[in-house]
């Protein structure tokens, strides 16, 4: 008479056999949707690092709905499969190597470099400012409150509407001119409000017009 209990064992020892386990691959090529015509669905190529298996437009895992950074063509990812199924893998998640370390990092500071090594970054650092980097331009916010943009190009704000700025006191220190500009209206002061001059007496211009 057969043991019934051996048989199930021997059943389940056969299920789980068939199960995939999780596995590293590399990307070997990556899906963008890059227009509404495409087609692409946020997937990528996986080649399995152990073996010459490479598996075909695999869903890439977000961990939000809206946000998207897909990797690129030889980062190592961690593949799982959906019950197991060799044929519905998923990428979960992505892992450094010896050549693509994490960017440089204190203890419990947050930090985004995109891409890996570039001169763009974004973080939240260990005194919880944010830190937006593009290039040698360097942008600030602490959590007082305070704001601090430091670079060495141009700083330029543009819009159509007005702009209003409203602070204690206000100070420019700049080293060549300070141009308003050809087509506004002047400075224009109301009620008990004043234009000082301090310091070096005033420079006339030959270029300065004015009506009364």
């Amino acid at each position: 008479m057969t043991d019934p209990t051996a048989a199930i064992r021997a059943i389940v020892r056969d299920e789980l056999a068939a199960l995939r386990l999780p596995d590293i691959g590399v990307v070997t090529s990556v899906f963008a949707h890059e227009g509404d015509d495409d087609g692409h669905n946020h997937e990528c190529n996986v080649q399995l690092r152990e073996g010459t298996l490479e598996l075909r437009r695999v869903p890439i895992a977000t961990p939000h709905i809206g946000m998207v950074s897909a990797p690129a063509v030889g980062d190592l990812v961690l593949l799982a499969y959906v019950n197991g199924d060799p044929n519905r893998a998923v990428v979960v998640g992505r892992l450094y190597s010896e050549k693509a370390n994490p960017p440089k990092h204190a203890e419990k500071e947050w930090r985004i470099e995109s891409p890996l090594r570039g001169v763009s970054s974004i973080a939240i650092d260990k005194d919880e400012s944010v830190v937006v980097t593009a290039g040698k331009t360097v942008l600030t916010v602490r959590k007082d409150g305070a704001v601090e943009i430091a670079g060495e190009a141009e700083l330029k704000i543009e819009v159509k509407g007005a702009v209003a700025l409203k602070c204690t006191d206000a100070k420019i220190d700049a080293s060549g001119n300070i141009d308003l500009g050809d087509g506004g209206a002047g400075v224009i002061t109301e009620a008990s409000h004043k234009c000082y001059f301090t310091g070096k007496p005033l420079v006339p211009s030959k270029t300065v017009k004015a009506k009364g």
